[in-house]
């Protein structure tokens, strides 16, 4: 008896005892080897000059916190867990996925009886576990299959506006969908070899048929693989282990302004990104999920985070040759521009590959990082091309002009003296800061809550609740300064180094260690940035804060007192970038009732920007409003109040009821003011 089937006994099944023969296979091995040979060939030479970049890229550690790396690939990458936010397109995804881990070991099965056709091994109980594979096996090929002719329908018929419609998507699902017909093509003519030995020259051919065409359909799948977008299917998994898993969605690092060595800051050209920032654009599946929730496509800016990352590896691959060309460049100044382009050169980043209105247009809100599937980071990206803009080419929206310079002289964006920072405070009877008799908490106030008219009523409003709890606390006054957030997020590396520097030798000065805060951004800062100046602070955000000293008694609410509806509207820097939810929410239950507090689609982690972030208060706005979309958002609950937990969010959806004349109808509160 001809020993092919024999060579993967884990895949045989054998029919009550019955012989079957197989077609001559003697000629195989040399053909299949050659076929793999030359694919592998094609394979890594587009695969190397994309390694070697990666290889020769600037450096970045990502190989810190190892658990949760491995804990984010098992549930992101190989779970699957983002994609089932998706629904049926989430769900058709995630079966090719399990199906191509599942048939790996059929694919490697048909190239060894390629060049082992008569090869035998076994081991001790490998007819059960060549059963129960090959039972699972079969089944995984024929719902691959259909999950395929799903996402061939969707491409074809229904066509999602997110997606890009591009004729290589339709050659791999169809050469996926191949691979699986041929499988249930060749067990068919292995049955039917068996079953009617009259007709064994059919099905030898069909058997013929069936193998060489599955086993070239893998490897022109192969050879395709680093040269499309599908080669995401390669770094997905990697991206995902090497991805963010700090709780805040904004990886950004403190320059090295001292650093001689160094002509440019931030980013003007591709190579510039660090080698995980570069993975990132080679990981897009272009699914599109991104720009679904970005608040700032879906008002009409000149942004789409997918696009975004496709341009930029496009630009990548375009511009690899150079990179990896031995010549050595003279460095010179930056050519003009004419139309985007170099004179007499290739495509510049900025100006060209992306425009300048796509990275302004970004409000840094991390709602494409929350819906991207294989853990892409945008906002970082963002911020170093606008540090590249600011610092380097000096090229920035002419209103960021003056809010710099009053940042740099007066540590505020509006131009306010310094001297009334604390005048918010008269009258109040607050404590100011004595390092030598200090408070349990500092309370920084920030600039809104200190400048803002708006702002100042939910300072007091925080100062009187703290009060009733019975909490120790002090404020810094006039010696407080801007936490440099939004010369951060717009670009201006510097001058955040020159306020984060300020603020972080009060703090050491004065003995700092306890800060409350009201401003999201301030919390955020504080937390995850100005580690890196030397301080490390126990930040809590008033929500936080208010939530705990109702647990414990400590401060009385009006629980049910009215009959006012509240939606909540989540603020991007407390939600997405620190995970923090619950707590606004426990406060306004326990102020008006459970049942008073709603819930819009787009909350909690889905929870759509107000505008103000990444700067976007500071700047003019084109196109439709974010704030103005968020409001119709939220006013899908019927709100008597949207209730919020940041200053920005309160300013800009107060500005956005004004415009759509429903102040009169819809109030805004933070949450110290529904206490």
């Amino acid at each position: 008896m001809n020993s092919l089937w024999y060579a993967f006994p884990l895949l045989n099944i054998q029919l009550e005892g019955k012989e079957f023969m197989f077609p001559d296979v003697s000629q195989w091995p040399p053909y299949v080897l050659g076929a793999m040979i030359i694919a592998g060939v094609a394979f890594f030479a587009a695969l190397w000059p994309k390694l070697n970049v990666l290889r020769k890229a600037m450096h970045e550690n990502r190989w810190d916190r190892l658990c949760d790396r491995f804990r984010n690939t098992l549930w992101i990458a190989f779970g699957q867990s983002k994609m089932f936010k998706d629904g049926s397109a989430g769900w058709m995804h995630a079966l090719i996925f399990w199906g191509f881990l599942i048939l790996l070991f059929r694919a490697l099965h048909f190239f060894y009886i390629g060049l082992f056709p008569y090869a035998v091994i076994g081991f001790p109980g490998s007819e059960v576990i060549g059963g129960v594979y090959t039972w699972i096996k079969n089944v995984v090929v024929i719902l691959v299959a259909l999950a395929c002719i799903y996402a061939l329908y969707r491409r074809l018929v229904t066509k999602p506006k997110r997606l890009n419609l591009s004729l290589e998507g339709i050659v791999i699902l169809v050469l996926i969908l191949l691979i699986m017909t041929t499988d249930i093509g060749f067990e068919g003519a292995r049955y039917g070899m068996d079953q009617f030995p009259e007709r064994k020259v059919l099905y030898e051919d069909a058997l013929f048929i069936n193998y060489w065409t599955h086993i070239l359909s893998i490897l022109v799948f192969l050879v395709l693989l680093p040269r499309t977008k599908h080669f995401h299917i390669i770094t997905s998994i990697p991206n995902v282990f090497l991805g963010n898993v700090t709780q805040t969605g904004n990886q950004l690092h403190r320059l090295d302004f001292e650093d001689e060595s160094k002509e440019t800051f931030g980013v003007t050209r591709i190579e510039e990104f660090s080698w995980k920032k570069l993975l990132d654009f080679h990981t897009c599946t272009e699914c599109g999920r991104c720009d679904v929730f970005c608040p700032a496509l879906n008002s009409d800016k000149p942004l789409s985070p997918k696009q975004f990352t496709i341009d930029l590896r496009d630009h990548l691959n375009a511009q690899t040759p150079s990179l990896l060309s031995d010549k050595k460049k003279e460095e010179s100044p930056r050519p003009p521009l004419q139309g985007g382009h170099k004179i007499g050169s290739s495509v510049t980043l900025m100006g060209g590959a992306i425009q300048d209105a796509t990275v302004w247009a970004c409000t840094t809100c991390g709602a494409c990082e929350e819906e991207c599937p294989v853990m892409i980071e945008f906002v970082n990206k963002m911020v170093d091309l606008r540090r590249g803009l600011v610092l380097t080419e000096d090229r920035y929206p002419k209103e960021l002009g003056e809010a710099f310079k009053s940042l740099e002289t007066h540590s505020n964006p509006w131009g306010f003296p310094g001297t009334q920072r604390e005048a918010w405070a008269e009258g109040l009877d607050i404590k100011q800061w004595d390092k030598n008799n200090p408070t349990e908490y500092l309370y920084f106030v920030g600039c809104n809550g200190s400048f803002d008219n708006r702002g100042k009523k939910i300072s007091e409003s925080v100062v009187r609740a703290l009060k009733k709890a019975g909490v120790d606390f002090s404020i810094l006054g006039n010696r407080e300064g801007c936490t440099g957030d939004p010369a951060r997020r717009l670009g201006n590396e510097y001058l955040f180094d020159m306020l984060a520097s300020q603020n972080a030798e009060t703090f050491k000065e004065q003995g700092v260690i306890k800060v409350i805060v009201h401003c999201p951004h301030c919390f955020n800062s504080f937390k995850h940035e100005y580690p890196e100046f030397g301080v490390k602070l126990e930040v809590i955000h008033h929500s936080e804060l208010l939530a705990d000293l109702i647990k414990e008694n400590k401060l009385p609410t009006i629980g049910g007192a009215t009959n006012e509806t509240v939606v909540v509207h989540d603020s991007c820097y407390m939600g997405r970038h620190n995970k923090v939810y619950e707590a606004p929410r426990d406060i306004l239950k326990a102020a008006v009732s459970p049942d008073a507090v709603k819930e819009v689609e787009t909350s909690r982690e889905r929870g759509t920007c107000c505008g103000a972030g990444g700067g976007g208060f500071l700047m003019e706005e084109t196109g439709t409003r974010i704030s103005h979309n968020r409001v119709d958002e939220l006013m899908q609950a019927n709100p008597d109040t949207i209730a919020v937990s940041c200053p920005f969010c309160v300013l800009m959806l107060e500005d956005a009821l004004k415009a759509k004349n429903l102040a009169d109808r819809v109030k805004v509160k933070d949450i110290s003011e529904m206490i």
